[in-house]
């Protein structure tokens, strides 16, 4: 009877049970999250323009943060800056990107999930900038 009561909650709930669930996916940092960084942050926070005092070209510069402090909070997404400036509004004067493009929900979902598991970043693993990227010869 217990079994099926919260058979019955977690249907209510919209959660399967725990044998329906899939193992969450492993956010990758070099193949998906780094052209992230790279193609919506690094315009912005990079060693040529420091916006905030943020550099994100490093594992280290990164984690270190700007002059808000620490931006990263690995395994926290909803105490992280860098994740919370992208729920705001761009009505607000610090809500991430500044463009009116609003990053995807998927990018910003991929934002949180890599860092819910730990924003890994290998740290030989540098940022480029869109600025510095090579042209290719046409």
């Amino acid at each position: 009877m217990k079994l099926q009561v919260f058979a019955a909650l977690l249907a209510l709930l919209g959660l399967p049970s725990c044998m329906q669930m899939e193992p969450p996916h492993e956010v990758d940092f070099v193949t998906e999250e780094k052209p992230l960084l790279e193609t919506r942050c690094l315009e912005c926070h990079q060693h040529h323009y420091l916006c905030a005092g943020l550099n994100l070209e490093t594992q280290k510069l990164a984690m270190k943060g700007g002059r808000s402090g620490p931006v990263i909070v690995p395994g926290a997404p909803h105490h992280s800056l860098l994740y919370k400036v992208l729920l705001l509004g761009h009505e607000s004067p610090v809500a991430m990107p500044p463009t009116p493009e609003r990053l995807e929900r998927e990018h910003s979902r991929l934002l949180h999930d890599w860092i819910r598991q730990g924003a890994k970043w290998p740290p030989a693993v540098r940022l480029v900038p869109p600025q510095e990227w090579k042209s290719t010869p046409s």
